[in-house]
């Protein structure tokens, strides 16, 4: 049996890499990486859009479905809804949120890709608040249905388009509910 010194000396000693006395342990987590997700994707062709100047003159389909008002209970236009559920106090500003979107809505409609950008923008708030907040409407409290319009819609959207040639921030996220109610496709009152 060969004895082998108990004590070791590596002072002065180098290596190319960490040196350990014992088991090192490296974790490596490689992530796949993510595909781009449709409003990106419609978000980098825009741009290409804008800078060739290249605009359409019709509208989508999908997107000019949200231009026609449709009052399914009589209730028609943002300020009345707004009043009809209490919501008066909101008025003021649900007017310049909802003029705010108008105008990003004026400016981008000459460009497919955006048209396309806000028709699944605007679809994805109708199905969001339609089958996720209305259902619950009664039996939630205005903050809380603010909550859910946050957590359902407008972090959504921010996540989307906050940065870029179409951005929105909290204010034109909000001023498309708006909008949705004005043309009577979204409504806080049963």
């Amino acid at each position: 049996m060969v004895n082998l010194p108990t004590v070791v000396n590596q002072k002065g000693a180098s290596a190319g890499a960490d040196m350990v006395a014992g088991d090192k342990i490296t974790n490596l987590n490689i992530l796949p990486a993510t595909a781009a997700g449709k409003i990106e994707v419609l978000l980098a062709k825009l741009t290409k859009e804008i800078e060739s100047n290249e605009r359409v003159r019709d509208t989508l389909d999908s997107l000019s479905r949200f231009h026609k008002k449709r009052a399914v209970d009589g209730v028609e236009g943002l300020e009345a809804k707004l009043k009809k559920c209490g919501r008066d106090y909101e008025v003021f500003d649900a007017f310049e949120k909802k003029e705010l979107f108008s105008k990003l809505l004026e400016r981008y409609s000459h460009y497919a890709s955006a048209q396309e950008i806000l028709a699944c923008l605007l679809a994805r708030v109708e199905y969001g608040f339609q089958s996720f907040i209305y259902p619950q409407i009664d039996c939630l409290s205005t903050l809380e249905v603010n909550e859910l319009v946050d957590y359902r819609i407008i972090e959504p959207t921010i996540s989307d388009c906050g940065v870029g040639v179409l951005s929105m921030d909290h204010s034109v996220a909000m001023g498309m509910v708006y909008w949705l109610a004005e043309q009577c496709y979204v409504r806080w009152h049963k």
